[in-house]
């Protein structure tokens, strides 16, 4: 992550290192997760700040893994490793959910991202980890 090797990791070399890791924060984010951890207040991550804050964001990120991986298997009773749409229409039914079909479907190609008619486990996490997910 320490690009430019002067030992310390700056607002951009964190940015940068998230989005090769699959992640799109804002600069303020950014700003923010190094704001948490910076406790010599030098704007930038030293070693030690960095190793409390890779400690904190991925053991946050394991057990967010955990939870979504034992809800789908929850759902996916059939161990067929997918939710098709009638499983998925159900369960939200049953929590109290009030959709119309046209809305339902709506939900489903925002989910389904690979349009193959089913939800994957990738695609339910992406549904659990989203702000406003319906």
């Amino acid at each position: 992550m320490d690009t430019n090797n002067d030992g310390r990791i700056s607002v951009t070399e964190l940015m940068k290192a998230q989005q090769a890791l699959g992640c799109n924060p804002t600069l303020e984010e950014t700003r923010e997760m190094i704001k948490e951890v910076d406790s010599d207040n030098s704007g930038f991550i030293e070693l030690d700040e960095f190793i409390t804050l890779m400690s904190e964001r991925y053991g946050a990120l394991e057990y967010q893994n955990y939870i979504v991986t034992e809800a789908f298997q929850y759902f996916d009773r059939d161990k067929k490793g997918y939710l098709n749409k009638d499983q998925l229409y159900s369960y939200l039914t049953k929590c109290g959910e009030v959709l119309t079909e046209r809305e339902f479907n709506d939900v489903i190609k925002d989910i389904d991202t690979d349009g193959d008619g089913r939800i994957d486990i990738q695609e339910f996490a992406a549904l659990l980890t989203k702000k406003n997910p319906l």
